[in-house]
């Protein structure tokens, strides 16, 4: 949480922070390049995150930084260590086995940043290392996702397993696009992270747009749960899925369904100050108390649905955090072959692109998903493309012969008709002279409420305005139990009004 924080709001003192804790942890590695206590010598998933944190402090620092190198030099130590441990031809253990495309993820982001100069060698070693784990643990796509085993139902309590965890799931569908990047098959890759998303909204996929996971797969009944964990973990799977799709149609599928999580899943699971969250949400649900004793959920505890500091289990109030700055730092990305910048999804943000059209600076000023416009402000020195992907729900009103009626656009000013290809907007940015910025692309919208109606019998229909979906207000009270340090506390939230159930 910490890292990205202390970068994505330039908040120095905890930039420092941040600093002084990971030197610390480098300063403590030992002599055979080793991570944190050595008590068990099958657990290198309890390592996965730091590297993680290496990672995202590093892309926050420059390159030339002291702190920088030390981070590089640490983690190509540890995989050299790890690489040693692991036994010739036997698998990873547990969460390091179920859980190692986290591993991979980081491998090649070292890779990428590694010195070649210094060590020819190096990315060769990190890479073989990579495929040395890729062969030591679970293929999820062969042994799940894609089998015959797959739950298709809630799985009773006696069979639950680490590959039935739903953290472990939404953590796996990125295994394809992972590879991908050592592979270079994207298209094998994107499909089959595609196949995974797929196979767990099918048969397990709720109106909030995650899937089930209350601590196992739990089917498509609304009132079975979803832990926060599954929340964060999807998003990240299904960013990297889209940042990896080898075409337009199949990114906008995967930023489509990432959406609908960011605005629905992700808040529901959060209070409006972040400082409790639910362990379970439900999409049918009237009730969040401590204890809840009479629940449909099968392997977590009474106390899963409050909202709190840590209810149930610390997991998530250690891991939510991922989910924002995540999100926010793929709200655009770069396509240099097409000298385009792609604006992924609309959420207040600004990135500043140095080697994009001569310098170039664009903010994203909108109040989506409950505003009704998104407006571009950019300042550039050369022409560039903004290809924007417009919302699933805009996609099906909006083209050539309707654009202009019900999503409008302006580019410099001038209306133009909205032409959608495989789910995005193609703006073309003249140069602008001037050093001040300028509203350079505005779109405006209509969002009538829709009703979907579920292929699961047992959801019915639900109401979208826009990618929101609509609760029935339950005039919902809620009453402190504990209070922690700062403003965490525990609460029991429960309903007020007398005819929520139809």
């Amino acid at each position: 949480m910490a890292v990205p924080l202390a970068a994505q709001l330039g908040d120095e003192a905890l930039q420092q922070t941040v600093e002084r804790y990971i030197s610390g942890v480098i300063d403590r590695q030992t002599d055979d390049g080793w991570l944190g206590p050595d008590t068990d010598p099958t657990d290198f998933w309890s390592r996965y995150d730091m590297l993680l944190a290496f990672a995202q402090l590093h892309e926050a620092l420059p390159r030339s930084s002291a702190l920088a190198e030390r981070i590089v030099a640490s983690a190509s130590r540890f995989f050299d260590s790890m690489s040693r441990r692991m036994a010739p031809g036997a698998t990873l253990q547990d969460w390091s086995n179920a859980r190692a495309s986290d591993l991979i993820w980081a491998v090649h982001y070292f890779a990428d940043v590694y010195d070649k100069a210094s060590d020819p060698s190096g990315v060769t070693r990190l890479l073989a290392f990579a495929d040395q784990v890729r062969k030591a643990s679970f293929d999820w796509n062969a042994g799940a996702f894609n089998s015959s085993s797959f739950w298709r139902t809630a799985v009773p309590p006696a069979n639950v397993t680490l590959y039935t965890h739903g953290v472990n799931l939404g953590q796996a569908v990125k295994q394809g696009v992972v590879w991908a990047r050592q592979s270079g098959d994207f298209a094998a890759g994107a499909a089959k992270s595609w196949l995974a998303w797929e196979t767990l909204q099918r048969y397990h996929g709720q109106p909030h747009g995650a899937f089930s996971g209350d601590e196992h797969l739990g089917g498509r009944n609304p009132s079975r749960g979803t832990e926060l964990c599954v929340v964060v973990e999807s998003m990240w799977s299904l960013e990297l899925l889209a940042q990896a799709a080898p075409t337009d149609a199949e990114a906008a599928r995967a930023l489509d369904a990432l959406e609908i999580i960011a605005f629905n899943a992700l808040p529901g699971s959060l209070s409006a100050d972040l400082w409790s969250h639910a362990y379970l949400q439900f999409p049918n649900s009237y009730q969040a108390v401590d204890p809840q004793n009479d629940h449909i959920w099968d392997t977590c505890g009474p106390q899963a649905a409050m909202y709190g500091l840590a209810p149930h289990y610390e997991c998530c109030t250690a891991n939510f955090h991922q989910g924002y700055p995540k999100f926010i730092s793929h709200l655009f990305f770069l396509d240099p072959e097409a000298d385009a910048v792609i604006s992924t999804v609309w959420a207040p943000s600004k990135v500043n692109l140095p080697d994009v059209a001569g310098g170039s600076e664009i903010e994203l000023v909108t109040e989506y998903p409950f505003g009704l416009k998104a407006q571009y402000i950019i300042r550039n020195k050369e022409p560039f493309t903004l290809r924007v992907r417009l919302p699933a729900f805009l996609r099906e009103v909006a083209g050539p012969d309707r654009g202009l009626s019900t999503v409008g656009l302006l580019i410099e000013g001038h209306e133009r008709i909205v032409i959608v290809k495989d789910g995005f907007v193609d703006c073309l940015i003249p140069a602008w002279p001037l050093p001040e910025p300028r509203v350079a692309v505005e779109f405006t919208w209509a969002a009538p409420p829709a009703v979907v109606q579920s292929d699961a019998a047992e959801q019915g229909a639900s109401i979208f305005v826009g990618p929101l979906l609509m609760a029935v207000d339950l005039q919902e009270q809620q009453t402190v139990l504990r209070r922690y340090a700062f403003q965490a506390a525990d609460y029991n939230t429960t309903c007020r009004r007398e005819t929520w159930r139809f």
